[in-house]
């Protein structure tokens, strides 16, 4: 029974980390594309490549790090 269970969890475990890499995915395409027009709108030159992924990671980053600190208990 107990097996049953932690096999249970495991799957749900899974699931629960591949959609979140996913919506990561997803939020990261979202923040380059943002990032890259806004440097096209407020500097009138283009973002070097490298630089919009950078920034755009950072953000990500961030904002992950910062939603995951609002979690119900993990600040207890």
């Amino acid at each position: 029974m107990e097996m049953k269970g932690m096999v249970g969890t495991f799957v749900a475990w899974l699931i629960g980390t591949v959609i979140g890499i996913i919506l990561s995915i997803i939020y990261f395409v979202i923040t380059l594309f943002v990032v890259k027009a806004a440097a096209d709108i407020v500097f009138a030159e283009s973002l070097g490549t490298d630089m919009a992924v950078l920034s755009a990671a950072l953000i990500t980053v961030g904002s992950m790090l910062g939603g995951a600190g609002m979690r119900k208990g993990t600040l207890e």
